[in-house]
């Protein structure tokens, strides 16, 4: 265990040459056609946006910028348990303040929380009261961004022990709140469930916008069984991505540890398909949600510090883990938040299912959101996670 040392992102130029002519160099791939009735999204990610996110990032795409606003918030690394993690950590501006650590999934970074991090922490310079702001601690996950990889992959219940070292040991903190989605939402569940105040451990309550770590027992009543025939008929679409990176993470490392356009292919499909795209009155786009800045900033977490491969690790330690699963006749006992994003595209079970697994003292139904839900709904988010933080402390 080590004491914090401050962090600042600086990519050396001859990485950021490199990335940018190996773009420019990309020999495209023939792609079927595409009917004009026919999502272009529908083979994998569109081929002709692709080719004009390329050309805007060769040519108007400005690291630098994204740098100057990675460095807005102080961040450090430490070594956890020989675990050197890259984290940012914003106090409130009100003494006495709960602290949330938020953590991050794939295909993501800590990129997701920037537009929530001053909301959380300084409420009153957006209509709240500062005596409601909380202290933030973000990590990057082992093996992704300016965190180090583990030696060998890693699953969701391990990071939860690293996660909770960090709050604790290094920064302090005897009591914090978790907030995830994608593997933040497993690592925050077990966060809950193992280290939590009732086990001596520090989490004192949880807060989702998607359900990680799973109720023993498995669906019981009609609802809840239409619920699992409908989420395998989605990971049957979907999951492709995952088993590949849960059995051979490594053999496609290779392939996009030299391809740029490879890994913002693969990494961007799933920004379209995951966010809640849809606005009204537009046609359905990944750009109604995100520009094209802040999506090459998180294709560029990746590339800047060579962590496509080392992020897939989680999968296949998740699968080492088996994780995913709470124990017979177990269930989390810390207060619980849900934060139901309507687009989310692994859609909450019903009520009657979490509620086996957590105890839930509050349940919000979002207007608007999906699977990004910080970086897609920063002030929603954002105000959902202040009351709940409210309502635990008071």
């Amino acid at each position: 265990m080590t004491a914090p040392q401050p962090f600042t992102v600086e990519v050396p130029q001859r990485v950021l040459d490199g990335i940018r002519e190996k773009v420019r160099a990309y020999e495209w791939p023939r792609t079927p056609s595409i009917a004009p009735d026919e999502d272009p999204w529908t083979y994998g990610t569109d081929p002709a946006w692709l080719r004009e996110l390329c050309r805007y990032w060769t040519e108007q795409f400005d690291w630098r910028a994204a740098e100057a606003e990675l460095n807005r918030f102080p961040q450090f690394t430490a070594q956890v348990d020989g675990q050197s993690i890259h984290f940012l950590h914003v106090r409130a501006s009100a003494p006495g303040a709960p602290t949330v650590v938020l953590t991050h999934g794939w295909p993501g970074s800590v990129y997701e929380f920037y537009g929530v991090i001053e909301r959380l922490t300084r409420p009153e310079n957006h209509g709240g009261n500062a005596a409601h702001g909380v202290n933030v601690v973000v990590p990057s996950l082992p093996g992704y961004g300016f965190s180090g990889a583990p030696d060998r992959p890693i699953g969701p219940r391990r990071v939860a022990q690293l996660w909770d070292r960090l709050l604790r040991e290094v920064l302090g903190y005897e009591t914090y709140i978790a907030q995830g989605g994608d593997w933040g939402a497993m690592v925050s569940g077990w966060l809950a469930f193992e280290h939590s105040t009732s086990n001596r451990g520090g989490c004192r309550a949880l807060h989702l916008n998607m359900l990680g770590l799973q109720p023993a027992g498995g669906p019981q009543t009609d609802e809840e069984k239409a619920w699992q025939q409908r989420m395998r008929t989605l990971m049957a679409a979907e999951s492709g991505y995952m088993h590949e990176q849960s059995t051979k993470p490594v053999s496609l490392s290779y392939a996009m540890a030299d391809s740029p356009v490879g890994a913002a292919a693969w990494i961007l499909e799933k920004f379209n398909t995951w966010a809640d795209t849809t606005a009204e009155g537009q046609v359905d786009h990944i750009e109604n949600v995100f520009s094209r800045d802040q999506l090459l900033t998180n294709v560029m977490m990746y590339l800047v510090t060579g962590s496509f491969g080392t992020a897939t690790w989680l999968y296949r330690g998740a699968a080492g883990e088996d994780s995913r699963r709470m124990p017979d006749g177990a269930r989390v006992s810390v207060p619980t938040a849900v934060a139901n994003f309507p687009g989310e595209f692994m859609p909450w079970p019903p009520r009657s299912l979490v509620e086996r697994g957590y105890n839930v003292v509050r349940w919000s139904d979002m207007d608007r959101g999906g699977h990004f839900a910080a970086f897609e709904e920063p002030e929603v988010f954002a105000n959902d996670l202040l009351e709940f933080a409210r309502q635990v402390r008071d």
